[in-house]
């Protein structure tokens, strides 16, 4: 409560300042104060916390294990004693009868505090086992603090009465942990209606707990059968987050198919109109819609007489169908989709809305196999759906699968064909006829009975509408190009299966319009098609200039792409010679390779120059080329270097050629007389690119794509591979060059280059390593190396061991820290390899940015469920904040998949 209090003052202070000085207040001041009015109410609230804070801080001792709900409620009998002994110590009368309670009370509460699990076991084991517990047994239950005690009790607690007695608190779940779920689920086996009723009537309570514990409720009720459906409808309707969602479809899957009734099909309903559900669940809302159409008619028999579940399948689907399709994008994904026929539930696609008509259609065919007739089968698509394209699509499309089995019976074939009369009538619907609409009409040209071809193509004329007037056409025409109408559009991709009475009055459209366009397709194409890339390289040819390398040499094929006409050009001629070169290269590499500086004069120009370079440094990164060619291209690619960065192209050279010097030192290979030019043009680039900076959003990242940043790097592989080399350690040029950027004021960018290189560092040159553990290991702030390093870097277990653990630890809590946390994992788990000869690990370092530094994003940590452990052992490993918290590290220290030798 001070600390509190003193808060809101420091913070109304600073208000106040502001108002009289500026006579404005800033939002941060206020949000400040804010915080600290929140605080100061809840501890104002929270009457008794600082002795339930110092009863966890005891219990956190004793068991390594933090106080859930349930314990601190029981911690709270202490507030009351300090209270009442506070009482009689000020003159407050207390008389025999009253002290002898609080001490059988105090003693009782001791000995929950003290006392271990192992001394207390065989009370537990004995109120656990009570047939006919009573109220006493209930508080003395209640007044454990010791978190182990509650796990120890429920696992072997067997009577129903327990429920009605225990505290709300003691049974309620909580974000992370739920003693009471191995009673509740003994309790459920025999009794799921009480387990259900109880969990509704404290739901709001669960929900307080948070999402957590609303998930193990659910996940708990879920196993109750159909006893729990009236409870997941109301969850469903008030909670319709996605892990209640999905935990109500895997329950619905679990009902056997003979107990399923209407309710479980409201229940269905409301998972699938659940528009987070169904846009990010799309596999889980197919395998749904499957339960739903195989629930419809199991067995392949059609459900008859007073069970009805069948019609209720229908309608709901036709139903939520129905409202899906009102949503805004809903009839541009439904024409996106040439054919409905190639969608099928066991791979739903990711849009709900065309899964939702598969299902229907589905359910359609499945019945009319069983020879339902085909109103009845429709009659939820007629109900539930307005009459848009939509609604004609479906018909069509059922109709067309249907014919086959509807055919073979005459009573269902005339039912059948006074259907697709009346379907035919809505076919002009829509902005992109698809292909399966086509297919409907082409089945109606080539079965149509004689006596039914006349209505047939009336309706087709009715659907189809209007053509338009010869001055319509003209105005069209004079205004060419422009939109075609939508009907026209609509005529002219069906055209090629109508029939001639049909087509005849739109032949003056069709012919105008193939004028235009030329010929429709024989069947509607997709609205949007994929198709391969094709780079063009302004009209410049491939084999052309291939074929001149292989006749002439490749200098002599980039001199003449050189000078080569670009035919399309706009402005970036020379990338499009630049691409070109790339493919050749790719293409031919020994030819490429085998006289750089010939190539390099040839080109003349840096783009060129670059992209040469560029593909050869990229196929040595995928291993095609030879690595005994690294330090020959090496070599010509230093001699054209450019000596000042004066344009974007001369920038993009000198980044290549510090890539290729990286790469060839790191294959071990020497540039002989011209290293020490290199080796103090890199230096060159370091410096005029280092500079005092701080904030860079990813400065690792944004260091290797500059030129310095990259020479940095490439100056360091060549200082690690002489310091191999000779064995005398790091060379004075790369030492001189670290050491001032560590000295100097703090460059984010180059200190994240540093850090990168800290494992090779520290194994190759440890003595230069230990000499700067104040400037390289330090975790804070977030730009030192030994930062980046835990993020980003080869993991290294002695490196690791040298850093400070309480700043390791705080940097592992941190919510952004998956990538170290799978780094520390790799060091703990793996034994790192001695810096011998030109080890692999170095060969293959650049195989990060640039092209090079894969690392820059931070791996996922994958970690398993989240655990309790007990035994002595847990002492050992780090505490976590809390149950609630759910940081990456404190995750880690409850799982159980880190045992506690790991942080021995």
């Amino acid at each position: 409560m001070r600390s509190a209090t003193e808060a809101v003052t420091k913070a109304a202070g600073a208000v106040v300042d502001a108002w009289r000085h500026r006579s404005e207040v800033e939002a941060g001041d206020l949000d400040v104060l804010v915080g600290a009015v929140d605080r100061l109410r809840a501890e104002q609230a929270n009457h008794g916390g600082f002795r339930t804070r110092q009863i966890g801080h005891l219990v956190l001792e004793q068991t390594r294990q933090e106080m859930g709900l349930a314990e601190t409620e029981a911690a709270l009998s202490w507030s009351a004693f300090y209270s009442a002994a506070s009482s009689v110590l000020h003159g407050s009368g207390s008389g025999a009868d009253e002290a002898r309670r609080q001490f059988n009370d105090v003693t009782a509460a001791m000995e929950q505090l003290f006392l271990g699990l192992p001394e207390r076991a065989d009370r537990l084991r004995e109120l656990a086992r009570l047939d006919a517990p009573v109220q006493q047994n209930a508080d003395e239950v209640a007044r454990m603090t010791d978190p182990r005690a509650g796990v120890y009790f429920f696992q072997a607690v067997v009577s129903g009465r327990w429920l009605d007695l225990l505290p709300l608190s003691r049974l309620l779940p909580e974000e992370q942990r739920w003693p009471a779920v191995l009673y509740l689920r003994r309790l459920l086996a025999d009794e799921p209606e009480r387990v259900c009723a109880w969990v509704d009537e404290n739901l709001d309570s669960i929900c307080a707990q948070g999402p957590g514990a609303l998930s193990q409720a659910v996940g708990v009720v879920s196993e109750a059968g159909m006893a729990a459906c009236a409870l997941l409808a109301r969850l469903v309707r008030a909670q319709p987050e996605r892990f209640v969602l999905m935990r109500v479809a895997d329950w619905a899957r679990d009902v056997p198919v003979a107990e399923r009734t209407g309710l479980w099909v409201v229940v269905l309903e409301g998972v699938l109109r659940s528009r987070t559900f169904t846009a990010h669940e799309s596999w889980e809302s197919g395998q749904v819609l499957r339960e739903l159409v195989d629930t419809a008619q199991p067995g392949g028999h059609l459900r008859t007489g007073k069970d009805r579940l069948g019609v209720i399948i229908r309608s709901a689907l036709a139903g939520v169908l129905a409202d899906h399709l009102n949503d805004e994008n809903a009839g541009l994904q439904t024409e996106l989709v040439n054919e409905l026929g190639t969608i099928t539930l066991a791979d739903p696609p990711r849009v709900i809305v065309v899964t939702l008509m598969r299902a229907v259609l589905d359910l359609a065919l499945a019945e009319a196999q069983l020879g339902m007739p085909v109103a009845q089968r429709l009659r939820g698509v007629h109900g539930k759906l307005p009459a848009t394209e939509h609604r004609a699509r479906l018909v069509a499309v059922h109709l067309t699968e249907s014919w086959p089995h509807d055919s073979q019976r005459a009573e269902a074939a005339a039912e059948w064909w006074q259907t697709a009369v009346d379907a035919a009538r809505e076919v002009g619907g829509g902005t992109w006829p698809s292909a399966d609409l086509a297919d409907f009409l082409a089945l109606l040209d080539a079965h149509c009975p004689q006596e039914l071809r006349a209505q047939m193509e009336a309706a087709l004329g009715e659907g189809l509408g209007a053509p338009p007037t010869a001055a319509q056409m003209r105005a069209w025409a004079d205004a060419f190009p422009g939109p075609v109408p939508r009907r026209w559009r609509v005529v002219r991709r069906l055209s090629p299966v109508l029939s001639e009475p049909v087509r005849g009055p739109w032949e003056p459209v069709l012919a105008l319009l193939e004028e235009k366009y030329g010929p429709p397709p024989g069947r509607p194409e997709p609205v949007v098609k994929t198709t391969s890339w094709v780079e063009a390289y302004g009209g410049l040819s491939v084999e052309v200039f291939s074929a001149r390398a292989q006749a002439d040499g490749a200098a002599a094929a980039v001199a003449a792409l050189s000078a080569a006409h670009v035919a399309d050009d706009d402005g970036d001629a020379d990338e499009d010679r630049a691409g070109l070169l790339g493919e050749l290269v790719a293409q031919d590499l020994e030819t490429w390779a085998a006289d750089p500086a010939a190539v390099a004069a040839a080109a003349a120009r840096p783009v060129l120059q670059t992209a040469h370079f560029n593909a050869l440094h990229h196929a040595a990164d995928k291993g095609l080329l030879d690595p005994g060619v690294l330090g020959a291209l090496a070599e010509a690619a230093f001699a054209i270097r450019p000596q000042e960065a004066d344009g974007p192209q001369a920038v993009q050279l000198q980044l290549v050629i510090s890539n290729l010097l990286h790469r060839a030192w790191d294959s071990g290979a020497s540039l002989g007389a011209v290293e020490t030019d290199a080796v103090a043009w890199l230096r060159d680039l370091v410096t005029g690119w280092s500079t005092p900076r701080l904030g860079t959003s990813s400065p690792l990242a944004v260091a290797m794509t500059a030129p310095g940043g990259s020479a940095l790097l490439s100056l360091t592989a060549w200082g690690i591979q002489s310091a191999v080399r000779t064995a005398d350690g790091l060379p004075e040029e790369l030492t001189a060059t670290l050491e001032a950027l560590l000295d100097a004021d703090p460059d984010d960018q180059a200190l994240a280059v540093i850090g990168f290189r800290l494992t090779l560092l520290h194994r190759c040159a440890p003595a230069w390593t230990a000499g700067h553990v104040d400037t390289l290991l330090p975790l804070e702030p977030a730009w030192r190396p030994a930062r980046v390093w835990l993020a980003h870097s080869k993991p290294d277990a002695a490196l690791l061991a040298r850093l400070d653990r309480t700043g390791l630890w705080r940097v592992l809590r941190a919510p952004d820290a998956e990538g170290s946390l799978y780094r520390v994992f790799l060091a703990r788990y793996r034994t790192p390899r001695p810096c011998r000869g030109v080890p692999r690990r170095t060969r293959r370092q650049p195989r990060r940015g640039c092209g090079r530094i894969r690392d820059a994003v931070p791996a996922r940590h994958l970690h398993r469920p989240v655990g309790e452990r007990r035994g002595d052992r847990a002492g050992r490993r780090p505490v976590a904040c809390g149950p609630g918290c759910r940081s990456p590290g404190c995750r880690l220290a409850r799982s159980r998949a880190f045992r506690a030798r790991h942080w021995s």
